[in-house]
């Protein structure tokens, strides 16, 4: 004969008191935070294009325009890369335009070639 073992039960210590508390805490606090997430969800598809405080930050922002950099080389010039040297300084590497391979470095802030190295006597195919 195959009897059911006995279930015992202990009574409630202040230790598992303590631990059922916490548990019923935590369980209210996961129903609050689904209950924000999921209003929070709701309200952002509902009001999807309402954004007045993001529209009137945009139109009231003044446009800023910046001159036209021109390097000012003949056609046929590539530019082969660009590396920012600092704040204020770029190295540009060109090729092409009948003149040989070259690096500029330009002046961001006022928008004008500092200096340029020539990498090679002879003019480059500029392919």
């Amino acid at each position: 004969m195959n009897m059911p073992p006995e279930q015992t039960t202990e009574p409630l210590t202040s230790k598992n008191k303590g631990m059922l508390a916490l548990v019923i805490f935590l369980g209210v606090l996961i129903i609050i935070a689904t209950t924000v997430l999921i209003f929070v969800i709701v309200s952002r598809i509902l009001h999807k294009n309402d954004h007045p405080a993001v529209a009137n930050v945009t139109s009231s922002a003044p446009s800023i325009t910046r001159p036209v950099s021109v390097l000012q080389e003949p056609n046929g010039t590539h530019i082969t890369q660009v590396f920012r040297q600092s704040d204020q300084t770029m190295a540009i590497s060109l090729s092409g335009g009948g003149l040989p391979d070259r690096v500029i470095i330009w002046d961001v802030a006022n928008q004008q070639k500092l200096s340029e190295v020539k990498l090679s006597e002879t003019p480059s195919s500029g392919q």
